[in-house]
């Protein structure tokens, strides 16, 4: 994920997001994102980094609470 912006499906809906960082965590790759609210408010998002079929990166719904608390002490200590 080498681009800054980039579009992405939220709640059916494309929106433009604005990568702020990656990180490896227990061998999986992730993504932090922010997605301008439009009152000078950001929603910080993360999701997982996964290569589809054609060897794109591709992100998914992070899918326990474990990877959840994990991903959320980094952002935590983000913006900390």
């Amino acid at each position: 994920m080498d681009d800054t912006k980039f579009k992405i499906e939220v709640d059916g809906e494309i929106k433009e997001a604005e990568m702020l960082k990656t990180v490896s965590l227990d061998g999986e790759n992730y993504a932090i994102y922010a997605i301008d609210k439009g009152d000078e408010t950001s929603d910080i998002l993360a999701s997982r980094v996964v290569k589809d079929n054609d060897g794109k990166d591709t992100l998914v719904d992070l899918e326990t609470d474990e990877e959840r608390n994990k991903i959320k002490d980094i952002v935590n200590a983000m913006f900390s």
